[in-house]
């Protein structure tokens, strides 16, 4: 039986190597997840140093140019990376393009602002409803976090004074303490009043950390309770 062998430039087989040893993204462009798909891809080809084929940067050499082929092959594993980053359907309208730009442009104004107000009114509903009763404390910070994320890409202000964006960025996180801190079971009412009891707040970051290591007490002297409980009645038995 014969074997197909592909031949690549020798410059270009390190590329290839680098890419097929970690999936492009869990996130397959559908029509409906564009924001998802777009930061998922963007830091994987960024991540290897192809991100100048996305903004246009990596410009084509001219034909006779000796770098031009490294180029065209370079160009032609991104245009396979972001082709192979949605569903078949979809990806098939993006195979005649001649450049990754071309595509990555294309999908962005076909499919960022489709479907996307839905997309945020489902994420706002899922947090309105959301509370912690069977999530371990990890479990629901990890969820409310990963949501709060899906937001952040909806959410792109260009803010003339740094000092303005950081004073949002504070004034927002205070609003995830807050919702945290609310939505955590009556259990926790003690540690949660100390922390609202805490001048100042402490980060997000640190306000978890302390309901969890709360947390943690509690099994910890439930599971010494259990213990010390069935010690006495083995030695009333005993008796």
């Amino acid at each position: 039986m014969a074997t197909l062998k592909i031949s690549l430039p020798p410059e270009s087989k390190p590329l290839a190597i680098e890419f097929s040893s970690a999936p492009i993204t869990c996130h397959r462009l559908n029509g409906k997840n564009y924001l998802l798909r777009y930061q998922s891809v963007r830091i994987f080809i960024c991540g290897h140093g192809k991100d100048g084929f996305l903004s246009g940067e990596a410009l084509c050499p001219p034909s006779k140019d000796p770098k031009s082929r490294t180029w065209n092959s370079e160009n032609c594993m991104v245009m396979s990376l972001l082709i192979n980053s949605m569903t078949t359907k979809i990806g098939e309208n993006f195979l005649l393009y001649r450049i990754a730009k071309e595509i990555w442009d294309s999908a962005r104004d076909t499919y960022t602002s489709k479907d996307n107000t839905s997309e945020l009114f489902a994420i706002e509903c899922r947090l309105q409803d959301l509370r912690q009763r069977e999530y371990s404390v990890t479990d629901f910070f990890n969820t409310l976090t990963r949501l709060w994320k899906q937001l952040d890409l909806f959410e792109v202000y260009e803010w003339e004074c740094p000092a303005d964006g950081d004073r949002f960025r504070g004034i927002v996180e205070q609003r995830w303490i807050f919702r945290f801190l609310s939505s955590l079971n009556p259990s926790l009412d003690d540690v949660r009043g100390r922390i609202l009891g805490t001048k100042p707040l402490p980060s997000l970051r640190g306000v978890f950390s302390v309901v969890r290591q709360e947390e943690s007490r509690r099994k910890i002297m439930l599971i010494t309770t259990d213990f010390s409980s069935s010690v006495d009645a083995s030695a009333l038995a005993a008796q």
